[in-house]
């Protein structure tokens, strides 16, 4: 009988025969599977395709499942490998749309590597001539040095009646007016104060001066250098408080030189190239006046009895019932209160800091596209010729002002008698206050386009118009002017307009469109107009309102001398095909409207589907102004890239409009599919001006070709193209990598959100008459009106459509009412980040970076960095280690960082 251990050894000893039996199988099995899946690939069509065959086999060899597209954690036992593929689907994405993803990048993922070569044209460019500049100097002198025809009587009349209109509300208005008036008085007072400059006060002028795009590198570095120094501070202080004390005999001096800058948005502006201290002295006191003013007009706003509000306010008797049959009512948060909250914190007065010290910044590129290509009444092309404007700080370039610290003071603006407590702690929350001037255009847009499905589900119809004051600071006399240019001219007294760029030309301009913003909320019965500077939006479910909304802004805009943009008005009115159809159609606006099609940036609101969508027109002369502008910088790589990050990455972008859910997915589908045009078009091999003529239509590739003409180095792997300058890159951004990140946080369909609320309305109804019938009301809570009350007809349960009477004006308490709809589709994506493998060569090639203060974008903690970085080094960092070794490409110590933020620090001069 055999031993208890050789029983155990041979029990071992076919165990193991077996599960080597079993690793065979499977080892061949792999193998078939292999060679299967190569041979299918092989055959296939591109290298996408054929990646795409390798990934499809991968997963059924390893059993990974796949949901609606995703690829699901901890299903097969591979979890690295799973982290792997989820990535490598989302960067399977982007070489679909971004042709950047060199032919180097795919050969590597199928682990096939091939030399393609290609050669590369940098010829034909469009310029703008010398010509049209000076045609469009002439205009622009043509305008400052001729008087404004302006009726004062007729202004003063047109004041009168607005403000001391014969409503039963006048003594209210009144008391307000003469309230305004005194703080006015007190304020001026204030300001002529001897001993306004000190140390403190220059500081946070010279860093809002430093702030706007005033004043040229060279005094912009003089200001930058008396920060730093207190004696000079004190100094300059003395010199502005005598000169504040002498206001009455205050000038521009003997001349202003004028200097023309040309915008990446292909417009020329004129700047005043003023003296240093009188740039800090007027910025100074348009920084006072404005704090003042918004402060001011929103203590006026809200005064009992001024402003008026759009719906008419549930009746006692209506919210007796409602108690009745529903228990306690609570008003917020209603679809109303958010608007109004929206409205408040971003565009009253928006133009206007609420502090001193408060600051915006742009990136370079956020800045609203011009009209190259401009249209007629009737919404379409027409050739014009390039307008030079006056500079304005509300389309900067450089900076618009970002928030560092607030000093808001809240109103009850919407006019109601209810107390401002909730009102002033939204406003300090600063839930909706944009960043900057073009985050507030953006959240207008996609405010907008979720009304467009609101309205026309729940009111029927919509309707709308946009449109712009035409040079807006054009009505009083100004300086002795001559451009820096033209140095045999002598200096002409400008008859029309105020500086551009200037905080005080920002004060005049929204104190008096102010008197518009009333105006229509008087005329409207409460609605408001939508404003961001100059640039005005008004919509509504009446057609009637918005008729005379137009009306009164005519009136308005020529009583005043001004004259409107025609190339920036038009107008839409859109209705639902029936109540229950998901279709949008376009109605007829009339003869009451601006004619032409709503467009904003690169967008046209198109009344056919409700959306806004890119014009593929006007990318293309966009196209163009970037090819000129990339050729006129190919003699300096940095400046190169500057420009192409400023006009590709952020300028193309933004005109495209930032997706939110109320945009829907198509449209990042269309911003990804006209990046990758934008590119193609730029870099490909053609006859058109605009392209840089590489047959791979690819930035990298060009960038590659470009250093192999001047230094002879081939095999650059892309990652040094996108890695931050420094780990020794040169940062080119991918506009691609964002918008793939939020493309899968969008809303897809934003419509089937009313579907849900329909549905989510009608369960809380029947659950609300449910609970009535059987007796579950709470029916003597403090903050009921009067719990005795007894309707006649107690015994019958409200109506539905008495139940949805007041759906956007009170709090229905469900998950999905009309206010969470609202929030729904305003909402912006949040960029979903890929992952990392915890163990992987990434992780450990960040922990060799180091000191993390010498670092920015990468660095030294997977978990310290932004979305957008972790897709790049999780994407070009395996190239990059198995080329340099490491995440960087060279020593820190052999940077020139110095030079190189230098680079980046400056504008962009764009050329005409």
């Amino acid at each position: 009988m055999a031993s208890s251990s050789s029983i155990y050894s041979q029990t071992l000893h076919n165990v193991t025969h077996t599960k080597l039996d079993e690793l065979e199988k499977k080892r061949n099995t792999f193998e078939k599977h292999r060679n299967d899946l190569i041979n299918t690939a092989q055959i296939a069509g591109d290298s996408l395709q054929k990646i795409e065959t390798l990934k499809e086999g991968v997963l059924t060899c390893f059993g990974i499942s796949v949901v609606d597209g995703r690829i699901l954690r901890g299903t097969s036992g591979h979890p690295r490998l799973e982290t792997i593929l989820r990535n490598f689907d989302r960067f399977l994405a982007q070489a679909r749309y971004d042709p950047s993803v060199s032919q180097q990048t795919l050969d590597r993922w199928q682990q096939d590597p091939s030399d393609k070569d290609s050669d590369m044209d940098m010829s034909g460019f469009e310029h703008v001539s010398s010509s049209k500049s000076l045609e469009s100097r002439l205009d622009w002198e043509q305008g400052a040095f001729t008087p404004a025809n302006v009726d004062l009587k007729a202004i003063a009349h047109m004041l009168q009646v607005s403000f001391t209109s014969a409503t039963e509300d006048t003594k209210y208005l009144g008391n307000a007016l003469n309230a305004l008036r005194t703080e006015i008085k007190e304020f001026e007072r204030d300001l002529a104060s001897p001993v306004n400059f000190n140390t403190d006060t220059l500081n946070w002028t010279i860093k809002s001066l430093l702030a706007s795009d005033l004043l040229a590198d060279g005094k912009r570095d003089v200001l930058q250098d008396f920060l730093g120094h207190a004696t000079m501070l004190r100094e300059i202080a003395d010199v502005l408080n005598m000169r504040i004390m002498a206001l009455d005999d205050w000038s521009w001096g003997h001349e202003v030189l004028l200097e023309k800058r040309h915008q990446l948005n292909g417009t020329t502006k004129v700047y005043m190239d003023e003296d240093v201290l009188q740039a800090i002295f007027l910025q100074y006191i348009g920084l006072r006046w404005s704090v003042f003013w918004k402060k001011a007009l929103r203590s006026f706003r809200s005064s009992n009895g001024v402003g008026k509000i759009s719906h008419t306010p549930m009746s006692l008797s209506d919210r007796k019932r409602r108690e009745f049959y529903l228990g306690p009512v609570t008003n917020y948060p209603n679809f109303r209160s958010m608007r109004l909250a929206m409205y408040r914190q971003g565009y009253f007065l928006s133009q206007l800091p609420d502090s001193v010290i408060e600051e915006n910044s742009a990136e370079e590129g956020e800045v609203e596209a011009d009209n190259l290509q401009q249209f007629d009444s009737e919404g379409l092309p027409r050739r014009v010729r390039r307008k030079l404007q006056t500079a304005r700080v509300g389309q900067q370039t450089q900076a618009a002002r970002r928030p560092m610290t607030r000093q808001i003071r809240s109103c009850n603006w919407s006019g109601s008698t209810e107390p401002t407590t909730r009102e002033d702690q939204e406003d300090l929350s600063g839930q909706y206050k944009p960043k900057n001037a073009m985050d507030a255009k953006q959240s207008l847009l996609h405010l907008l386009s979720a009304e467009i499905l609101i309205n026309t589900r729940l009111q029927g119809e919509i309707t709308c118009f946009r449109s712009q004051i035409d040079n807006l600071y054009s009505s009083l006399p100004h300086a002795p002017l001559r451009f820096a240019d033209d140095e045999s001219s002598e200096p002409r007294q400008r008859k029309t307009g105020v500086p551009g760029s200037h905080v005080l030309s920002e004060v005049m301009g929204e104190v008096v469109l102010f008197c518009l913003d009333f105006q229509i909320n008087q005329e409207t019965d409460g609605e408001l107009l939508w404003r961001t500077n100059d640039d005005f939006w008004f919509w509504s479910s009446s057609l009637a309102k918005c008729e005379k909304a137009w009306s009164v802004t005519q009136h308005f805009v020529n009583t005043m001398g001004l004259k409107v943009n025609q190339s920036r008005s038009g107008s839409v009115r859109m209705a639902r095909e029936s109540p229950t159809s998901k279709k949008i159609m376009s109605l007829n606006t009339g003869d009451g409207l601006p004619r032409g099609q709503i467009r904003w940036g690169m967008l046209y609101l198109n009344s056919d589907s409700g959306r806004f969508e890119i014009d593929q027109s006007m990318v293309d002369h966009h196209i163009k102004e970037l090819g000129h502008q990339l050729q006129d910088k190919s003699h300096n790589v940095f400046a190169w890239i500057k420009a192409w990050n400023s006009y590709a990455a952020t300028f193309f972008t933004s005109n495209f409009g930032k997706p939110a859910n109320s945009f829907g997915q198509q449209h990042v589908d269309d911003m990804l599919a006209t990046h990758r045009r934008v590119q193609r078009q730029i870099f490909l091999a053609s006859n058109d001006a605009s392209s840089l003529g590489h047959s791979s239509g690819s930035v990298v590739e060009f960038l590659k070709h470009t250093i192999e003409g001047h230094f002879g180095t081939k095999d650059i792997p892309d990652g040094y193209f996108y890695f931050p300058t420094e780990l020794g890159g040169l940062e080119v951004r991918n506009p691609f990598v964002g918008l793939l990140q939020l493309r899968g946080a969008v809303e897809a369909n934003p419509d089937r959100l009313l579907d849900k609320f329909h549905e989510a309305e009608m369960e809380a109804y029947s659950a609300a008459r449910s609970r009535f019938y059987e007796g579950e009301l709470l029916k003597d809570a403090p903050s009921m009106l009067d719990p005795q009350f007894i309707p006649a007809d107690a015994d019958k349960f409200l109506s539905f459509q008495e139940y949805i009477k007041h759906r956007d004006s009170l709090n229905y308490d469900f998950n999905g009412q009309l206010s969470d709809v609202l929030s729904t589709l305003l909402k912006k994506p949040e960029e979903e980040a890929v992952e990392t493998d915890e163990n992987g060569q990434i992780k450990l090639a960040l922990n060799e970076l180091g000191n993390p203060n010498d670092l920015r974008g990468i660095v030294n903690s997977w978990y310290n960095m932004d979305a957008y970085w972790k897709w790049v080094v999780e994407l070009y960092g395996p190239a990059m280690i198995e080329k340099f070794g490491g995440l960087r490409i060279v020593d820190p110590g052999l940077l020139p960082m110095g030079m190189v933020s230098l680079f980046k620090s400056g504008r962009v001069n764009w050329q005409d």
